[in-house]
């Protein structure tokens, strides 16, 4: 991983992971499923909640096993965005 790689993972934050997770909800071969965890996801990221992200990642975690190899590969970008953010 190069240096500006490196950058911006860490330049990662809540805002992008909801962008990320709006689009993820626009996009027509995530399941009905997804696009309503995200919708859960987002308003959770968006509250005051202490440890929202980490409540953001489980719930992500609960979905991924139900989903389809295309769903948990883009619940997996999600949940490393949120690690990222986390650190």
């Amino acid at each position: 991983m190069n240096k500006l790689e490196l950058q911006s993972i860490e330049s990662i934050t809540v805002k992008d992971v909801v962008a990320h997770l709006e689009q993820l909800k626009e996009d027509d071969d995530s399941s009905k499923r997804l696009k309503e965890r995200a919708n859960e996801v987002i308003a959770l990221l968006c509250s005051d909640v202490d440890l929202a992200v980490e409540k953001a990642i489980i719930q992500l975690e609960e979905l991924s096993s139900s989903e389809s190899s295309y769903g948990r590969t883009q619940i997996w970008d999600v949940i490393s965005l949120l690690e990222s953010v986390k650190n």
